[in-house]
This record gives C-alpha cells, structure tokens and sequence, in this order.
C-alpha cells in the first residue's frame, strides 16, 4: 500500500512524497502564452495570509515567512484537533512578532526591480497588466529557514488562461548572504541599496530562464530528489523533482511548486 504524503507550504513550496502516482513537476507555460504579453499585476495567491506568512509593505509584495514556534508535530500527535490548532495559534503569534519588527525596515520595491530588469534583459514587459495579458506578480519572499537565520528570494508568480483554463507559475531566485532578525530590522540605506540590486540581479536571472524554457528543455532535465530548508523550512522534506541545471553557483530545480536556483549549501539532491 502506498502511502501519499503532501505538505503545502504556501508560496514557499509543495511536497508529495512517496505517492503510487508519479506528481506533475511545474511546466513551461502554456503555449498560448507565446502570443501574449506580460504585465505586471497583483496575485491573489500572492497577497494572502495564513498563521505563517505576512507582508511587510502596503502593496503586499515583501512577504515574510516562518513556521516556527509550534510545538511541533509531537502536539499534534498527542493532542489531535486541538494539538494542530495550538500549535498553528503559536505559530501565527510568533509570525506576526518578527514581522511587525521587520515592518517599515526592509524596504525593497519588487515593481521596480523587475521592471528594470526586464529592461535590462530585453524582456517585453509592460508596467501594467492588460485584460488580455499574462500577469506577472514580482515579490521579494524573506523566509525565515532555521531559527537564527533569514535568506531573502526574488520571486515572482505568472498567471494566465490558456481557454477557459487557468495556469500558474511560480519562479523564484535565492539572494546571498543570510541575516539574523536584527540585522534585517536595522539594516541601513546603502545595505538596502545593495539589496534592492540583488533583486535585480535575481530577476534578470529569471526573465532569462523563463525566456528559454521550453517542454522541450524540461523533459531533458534529470529526474531527482530535492532537499532544502529553502523549500521546506523547519521540516525538511524530500520532494521529486528535476535538475534545470547549476550555473553562477546556485541549483536550479523544478519541483511540483516552481522553479528555484538555490544555494547549493542549502540544497540536497539525489538522482533517480
């Protein structure tokens, strides 16, 4: 009998594990798509909250993350219904805590990042998504992976309808470096300026992935196990998944969630 294990960390990332059914790793979008353009718009998914997420700005596009807090999965076991919702209860407490201490401090303008960075890479994409166009959605994602340690993401969510069909992607680029709560609280402006640059950076490395993507190139990828705090903070899952590539020191990896070019410190991965 096999036994199907699926974990939703919201836009940090989905797990299924040792299912009898092999799962669905993020495609290419559609080819639709190829005849359409690009605007920047607000996602729905993007701009939701749960017990462990926030937004750090009024335009809800820096989102922070954490899932710590809890008792862990031992209440769970132990106390059943009533275990699950204390533990989420803490959970949401302690998130809601670090981010109003990072609210007003880590300013970073995602929009404006990637609008650059699209110019940059000769990407056409316009400052306003149309009615027809596809919806790109950029945000920064600052994840909390153990509990001393922050890293920051730029990312971004594509959104489109292929008929009456809706499709979604989510695409997301690791920043160097990794910061405690305090340091990002008191971060200064020519710290911020650096990191606003990285966000940058992380786009225009990801506008080039998206322009190359093919179902072509993706079935070429090798097939793997990937491992990461990134991905699964707290709980550390395997997930399958597939190989995109390692360049300018990170691993990109596709997973049933999203694209990810991760630190390869932060990773672990096991070929099939």
């Amino acid at each position: 009998m096999f036994v199907c294990r699926f974990v939703s960390f919201s836009l940090v990332a989905a797990v299924l594990v040792g299912c009898g059914t092999t799962p669905v790793l993020q495609q290419a979008p559609p080819a639709i798509a190829q005849g359409q353009h690009y605007g920047i718009g607000p996602s729905a998914t993007v701009a939701r909250t749960d017990h462990t997420l926030r937004h750090l700005d009024t335009d809800q596009t820096v989102v922070y993350t954490q899932n710590m807090g809890g008792g862990g999965a031992a209440l769970g076991v132990l106390l059943g219904p009533i275990g699950v919702a204390a533990n989420m209860k803490m959970i949401e407490s302690q998130t809601a805590s670090e981010a109003d201490k990072l609210k007003g401090k880590v300013v970073l303008n995602p929009k404006a990042a990637l609008l650059q960075a699209a110019a940059t890479s000769g990407f056409a994409l316009q400052p306003v998504a149309g009615a027809a166009d596809i919806k790109v959605s950029p945000f920064v994602l600052i994840s909390k992976t153990t509990e001393t340690a922050t890293h920051i993401s730029s990312a971004m969510m594509i959104e489109g309808t292929n008929g009456a069909q809706p499709w979604r992607r989510l695409y997301r680029y690791q920043l160097p470096g990794a910061y405690t709560l305090d340091q990002l609280s008191t971060i200064d402006g020519v710290k911020k300026a650096g990191l606003q640059a990285d966000v940058v950076n992380g786009y225009v490395a990801l506008l080039a992935h998206i322009a190359a993507e093919t179902e072509a190139s993706i079935a070429a990828e090798r097939k793997i196990t990937v491992k990461s705090s990134q991905l699964t903070p707290r709980f550390e899952f395997e997930m399958i998944g597939s190989l995109v590539r390692e360049d300018a020191g990170l691993v990109w990896v596709r997973t049933t969630a999203g694209v990810y070019a991760l630190a390869p410190s932060d990773v672990q991965i096991k070929y099939l």
